[in-house]
């Protein structure tokens, strides 16, 4: 099972509508994926760093090409 759909069958178990969870699961994962990216980094990131991930993740990035960004 995939994370969305883990996160999509949480959201329905605890009451949640269609409607809700599918406005609300593309910002979980994105919130997800940013913890991902501090993660691989390995340290906290700014306030800008921050700000360019989810820009990136926005744009479509995965957390392997923004974590690339990041490090050049």
């Amino acid at each position: 099972m995939d994370i969305e759909a883990l996160i999509s069958a949480a959201l329905r178990e605890a009451g949640y509508g269609p409607d809700a969870i599918g406005s609300a699961l593309p910002r979980i994962v994105r919130i997800l994926q940013a913890e991902d990216v501090r993660i691989e980094v390995g340290r906290s990131l700014s306030r800008k760093e921050r700000e360019y991930v989810r820009l990136q993740l926005e744009l479509g990035l995965n957390v392997s090409e923004i974590v690339a960004g990041l490090k050049t």
